[in-house]
């Protein structure tokens, strides 16, 4: 049985990059790029990473800081690009705002914000944030309330999620009855 090798070969890795950039474009390149990116990179990396020249990078990365899908950051490093949080937690609501009605999303919320006060019950806090981790817990215990916290905070990013979609879906049942 072959061994599990946990990083692609070289090879591998310049076949699927190949692939990629015979099926997207520059722009779609750039833009999966960096609504990728955790923390600023200079336009050359972004450049590399989407397998296009640092010109063609800078142009897009302009016009997506434009658009408010990037920030940029200018220091005495010299100019970097960053995904904007607030564009990636709009475009997921707006995802779900317009592959759901505005009756599932609220059926969905109302899951959501029963689960959040199951939470805050078991847990005697009103956050995940607030919630301590006692010395006293077992090894198993600690893992199992680390485990619900997270669980809890997933299910509070969602409840911010989904009452923006309600937002998103209202505003567009407006615009369409108007």
């Amino acid at each position: 049985m072959p061994e599990f090798d946990p990083e692609p070969s070289a090879a591998a890795l310049a076949e699927e990059q190949a692939a990629w950039t015979e099926s997207e474009d520059t722009r779609r390149r750039i833009q999966s790029v960096v609504t990728g990116l955790q923390e600023p990179a200079p336009v050359t990396a972004i450049a590399d990473r989407a397998a296009c020249s640092a010109n063609a990078a800078r142009k897009h990365l302009q016009e997506f800081a434009s658009l408010g899908v990037v920030h940029q950051v200018d220091d005495p490093a010299g100019t970097r690009y960053v995904r904007n949080e607030a564009y990636i937690r709009w475009q997921r609501a707006n995802k779900l705002a317009t592959t759901n009605t505005a009756e599932e999303l609220l059926a969905t919320l109302a899951e959501l914000e029963d689960r959040d006060e199951q939470f805050q019950a078991q847990f005697d806090e009103p956050t995940p944030e607030t919630a301590e981790l006692s010395e006293e817990l077992t090894h198993a215990e600690l893992e199992e309330r680390i485990e619900a916290l997270s669980e809890w905070e997933t299910v509070r990013t969602a409840i911010d999620r989904h009452k923006e979609a309600v937002r998103i879906s209202r505003r567009t049942d407006d615009r369409l009855t108007a």
